[in-house]
């Protein structure tokens, strides 16, 4: 019988071992220090953006599949491609620049904005308003940290306009800034791009506008300052003249988050509760959306030249405060 050494995770808050998402990840030794600064990441961290757009996008692909009669899979791989493209689920032209769209509405844009577009993004705002919430313990623990007077800042690769919105629904004023990436159109010159650009674009600008009082202020970082480009996160170190040593990072997933704060020596809490879906939600996001071309690109991508230095594994946001 092979014995396996496992780390004891007990003082991690939970009580079980966990499988790792890869990429490998180290345990930090125990060092009191002072935190001045607390960088968190939102989706999956904060809250749960698949809770509002997984049954979005899964009613919109039953309704395109009973159109035109192609399978839900070779619609969601379609979109999945665009995904793919633009690094982000939320891509305001996403139904726009797919093959579906260029194959059958090309000559109709309009028509394909009426009968799929408006839908797909009104059925997304009604399931944010409805099922956008913050993980147990988020806003306590936000609010106890400015009381302590640690700074708070979320580094998100949400589009601003996205970021705009979740900001205003659940945690405005209760963050001291909140660093997102700029909403880019695609070039004229792109071989690939939306059969048509005004709904996404009065889109942007009616939500924009809708969030133009918010209390806590929105950094836009440029597109290729995505996790896990430190660029960013040294941006916003720059901006709140906090050190490495005196910031804690806390986030769910380690190929972007654990990473990034990697880079930088920062110590990191792994949000491990945020990796964890409902069944349908896990595939839809997980195999549905992943074009089969891009799954076995992956399999051979080279692992990152940086190891996770894990400080602390937690089951719920706020047993970060034992470690800040």
């Amino acid at each position: 019988m092979v014995n396996l050494q496992l780390p004891n995770l007990l003082n991690f808050g939970i009580s079980t071992p966990v499988v790792s998402e890869s990429p490998s990840y180290r345990l930090t030794k125990e060092i009191n220090q002072r935190t001045k600064l607390v960088v968190t990441d939102v989706d999956g961290t904060l809250s749960s953006f698949w809770d509002y757009f997984v049954p979005s996008i899964r009613d919109t692909l039953k309704e395109m599949s009973h159109r035109s009669n192609i399978p839900v899979s070779a619609l969601a791989e379609d979109i999945g491609r665009v995904v793919e493209r633009h690094g982000t689920h939320e891509y305001p032209w996403l139904l726009e620049e797919t093959d579906f769209a260029r194959t059958h509405y090309s000559a109709e844009p309009e028509k394909f904005v009426e009968e799929f577009v408006k839908p797909f993004w009104r059925a997304m705002d009604e399931n944010r308003k409805k099922y956008l919430r913050p993980f147990p313990g988020v806003l306590r623990t936000l609010s106890d940290l400015r009381e302590r007077g640690i700074k708070v800042v979320a580094l998100s690769d949400a589009p601003d306009y996205m970021a705009r919105i979740r900001n205003q629904q659940i945690f405005d004023g209760l963050l001291d800034a909140v660093y997102a990436l700029k909403t880019v159109e695609p070039e004229a010159s792109s071989p690939i791009k939306p059969i048509t650009l005004s709904y996404g674009r009065r889109r942007l600008q009616e939500l924009k506008e809708a969030t133009d009082k918010l209390k806590t202020r929105l950094i836009v970082l440029p597109k290729d300052y995505e996790k896990p480009n430190p660029t960013g996160l040294d941006t916003v170190l720059k901006d709140f003249g906090a050190l490495p040593y005196e910031t804690l990072f806390i986030g769910d997933s380690l190929k972007k988050d654990g990473v990034v704060a990697a880079t930088r020596g920062i110590r990191f809490i792994w949000a491990h509760y945020g990796i964890h879906l409902p069944v349908e939600y896990d595939d839809m996001v997980h195999n549905s959306l992943k074009p089969s071309e891009l799954a076995n690109r992956l399999s051979m991508d080279a692992k990152p030249a940086h190891t996770p230095i894990v400080k602390a594994i937690v089951a719920r946001y706020d047993e970060l405060l034992s470690h800040v």
